[in-house]
């Protein structure tokens, strides 16, 4: 039988205190200096810890949610402009899953988004979905259809999740990265926050 330390119970309680602290102070400090202003929501005493960071820039609206598991941060992106998924995907810094990328097949992708997005991530991203192109009869039997999700994940943490509003160009997206760690998520808002400040 284990008997609990109180002592290492403790020094994990403040262990967690510091990384809940240190998740919102980088994510504020990154957003405000680009004048973007979040919002922070912590977990109540009695809850897991946890801790939200919400924010919006023009029509994107972003979440950094951290559940203090090892892989535990997410990022969350609504209505994200096309250009800008390459480019928080590559920040993840990992290789994509050699068993994902290895039924990779280029006419899977239908729409021009779709077929950039393959091209820009070098396969990470899946064809997981298609519906009928906006503005079609979607009963008709010839309605085109076009490729509205994409999935993928990284060899050693991280999943990637993409919603594309419709097959061209000026598609924008619901991205959602699942089971990074610390390092990962921070590199991702980084290279969002550095994509708008440039825009």
């Amino acid at each position: 039988m284990v008997i609990p330390d109180p002592r290492h119970e403790a020094r994990e309680g403040v262990a967690r205190t510091v990384q809940h602290n240190r998740t919102a102070r980088a994510a504020i400090r990154l957003l405000l200096t680009r004048g973007i202003l979040p919002t922070v929501t912590r977990s109540r005493p009695a809850e897991s810890p946890w801790v939200e960071v919400t924010f919006t820039h023009h029509a994107t609206s972003g979440r950094w949610f951290n559940t203090y598991a090892r892989h535990g941060h997410s990022i969350r992106f609504t209505l994200l402009s096309l250009d800008m998924v390459p480019v928080i995907l590559a920040a993840v810094g990992a290789t994509p899953d050699s068993e994902d990328t290895a039924f990779h097949d280029p006419t899977d992708y239908q729409g021009d988004a779709a077929r950039w997005l393959d091209e820009q991530t070098a396969g990470l991203l899946g064809a997981v979905d298609s519906r009928p192109v906006p503005g079609y009869d979607e009963d008709a039997p010839d309605t085109p259809t076009y490729t509205s999700e994409l999935s993928g994940r990284w060899q050693v943490h991280g999943v990637a999740h993409l919603e594309l509003s419709g097959p061209g160009m000026t598609a924008v997206c619901n991205l959602e990265i699942l089971r990074l760690n610390e390092a990962a998520a921070h590199a991702a808002i980084t290279a969002y926050v550095t994509l708008v400040s440039t825009s």
